[in-house]
């Protein structure tokens, strides 16, 4: 993170901001005055601390003397070393850690003065963390949103460094310190398992943990699933005290995740079991949904008053069975807030959706419908909704995941593939969007060929289009009237809206 009129705000001596470190050596040490914290040696300015982290890819260690070169006065890393006279080295047993801390007391922890929200889940972190964003501006003006999308600040938008879910730990407290800056009290975030496990958000405390769901993704990342539930599992020891967490009881993890908890403080939404709160008489058409929420028991906000059972009638303006889940986990934290039902209400009927989201672009001879679904779950929730629909043919335009590994690709195959009868689907349309996205997400060529495979083996006509543009058109020509165009995958299809508005 470079120097910026927030860090300008915070000068340390080095002495008292590596106080809580766990320091197993200090060599040439000397108390400098810091201005800045970064583990990227190239966004290293004069009175810097760099922080050399050991990655998948990429040794930080080896950048240390860039860094020294580029103003750095102090380096912390994990690594033993015989440094220059001239250079001040803190060796410390966990890097992400220290970085972390570091970046939490620089910012003067930002967190302690505000109301936090995080959402984790393999789906819906980013529409329930907007949804709980919509429901807390019904009485409060200004808030905080981080996630997948942006990083929201007011009525201002940042984008997110390496589009990172979840910022590395100097983003995001730095992020934290501007909305305190700005007076804002209540911030919702989108908090990955990458972060989780990587601690980017290690000491953070949240007043509020929510957990979606969770199906296989991210198996480049994680060697398991067990790994991948046990890094979602972290953001409940980050609760305060005082913290509520919310659940999804309809999820099949979420029992494991209870039985961990340290606290009773939790509560449970769904729609298939008798959880707290669930979701009753769903109706669901292409101008939304409708459903009764029905309080099951007593809720308590974080100011201690009780909310009886009783029941609220909802109208969603947005598309997706599956965003009724994530109605209920925005609605329970909207009540541990201590918003009214009122407000809640008003803050949930009110939401619009969010950008690739189940987002309907167009609705007018045909149909296209726009969605970030790029792993089973989110496949699922598509689907879901989509057999709800009417249409005369269904025509799927899919983007790859890129160097994510074949297991997951044949996953996506082989969900698609079980949805085809009931969808009735004949024809897909994958891509690479070879134009746009980053050399770390090109499609490799055993990942296309495990997908093509397996729907080919269940009959259904697949044409692989290497850009983006081309499928958008070839998919364009092949819907008539009452047809429908879906598409499907992550951040390659991001500019496909546009494309389209230029074709149409």
């Amino acid at each position: 993170m470079l120097i910026n009129s927030v860090a300008k705000e915070n000068s340390w001596v080095l002495a008292d901001l590596i106080k809580d470190l766990k320091v197993k050596e200090k060599i040439n040490f000397k108390n400098y005055k810091i201005n800045n914290i970064t583990n990227n040696s190239k966004e290293v300015t004069e009175g810097s601390i760099f922080v050399a982290i050991e990655g998948f890819n990429v040794d930080g260690h080896d950048y240390i003397f860039e860094a020294r070169e580029n103003g750095a006065v102090a380096i912390i890393g994990e690594k033993n070393m015989t440094p220059p006279a001239d250079m001040l080295y803190i060796r410390v047993s966990n890097s992400r850690k220290a970085l972390a801390k570091l970046a939490a007391k620089f910012y003067n922890y930002p967190y302690q003065q505000m109301r936090l929200i995080g959402v984790t889940g393999t789906a819906g972190k980013t529409t329930t963390a907007s949804m709980v964003d919509s429901i807390i501006n019904q009485v409060v003006k200004q808030t905080g949103l981080i996630g997948t999308l942006h990083t929201k600040i007011g009525d201002k938008c940042y984008s997110n460094p390496h589009q990172c879910t979840t910022p590395d730990a100097v983003t995001l407290y730095e992020r934290l310190a501007r909305m305190k800056r700005e007076k804002i009290d209540y911030a919702s975030m989108e908090v990955s398992s990458h972060a989780l496990k990587l601690d980017r958000v290690y000491g953070l405390e949240f007043n509020i943990g929510i957990f979606t769901n969770l199906s296989y993704d991210h198996l480049d990342f994680h060697p398991t699933l067990d790994d991948y539930y046990q890094s979602k599992a972290k953001l409940f020891s980050n609760l305060k005290s005082e913290g509520v967490a919310i659940f999804n009881l309809d999820d099949d993890y979420t029992k494991s995740l209870i039985s961990d908890l340290v606290s009773n403080n939790y509560y449970t939404y769904g729609i298939e079991k008798e959880a707290d709160v669930v979701a009753q008489k769903i109706k669901l058409t292409r101008q939304g949904i409708t459903f009764d929420i029905e309080i099951n028991q007593e809720l308590v906000t974080l100011n201690k008053k009780i909310i009886k059972p009783q029941i609220i009638k909802i109208k969603l303006p947005i598309l997706g069975y599956h965003n009724i889940y994530n109605a209920l986990a925005a609605f329970i934290a909207g009540v541990v807030l201590g918003i009214s039902l009122e407000d809640i209400k008003k803050g949930l009927e009110g939401f619009t959706g969010v950008k690739r989201r189940m987002e309907l672009i167009y609705d007018e001879e045909f149909t296209i419908i726009d969605d970030f679904a790029h792993n089973p779950a989110s496949l699922t929730a598509n689907f879901e909704t989509i057999k709800e629909l009417e249409y005369n043919n269904l025509v799927i335009i899919h983007f790859l995941k890129g160097q994510r590994g074949t297991k997951i690709n044949r996953l996506n195959a082989q969900l698609i593939a079980d949805w085809s009868k009931e969808l009735d689907l004949k024809e897909i349309i994958t891509t690479k969007c070879a134009k746009r996205v980053t050399e770390k997400n090109k499609v490799l060529f055993k990942e296309e060929e495990v997908f093509t495979d397996i729907i080919s083996e269940h009959n259904i006509r697949i044409i692989n289009m290497k850009e983006l543009e081309d499928a958008l058109k070839l998919g364009l020509d092949k819907v008539t009237s009452n047809d429908l165009l879906l598409l499907l995958g992550g951040p390659g299809l991001n500019k496909a809206s546009e494309i389209i508005d230029s074709c149409l």
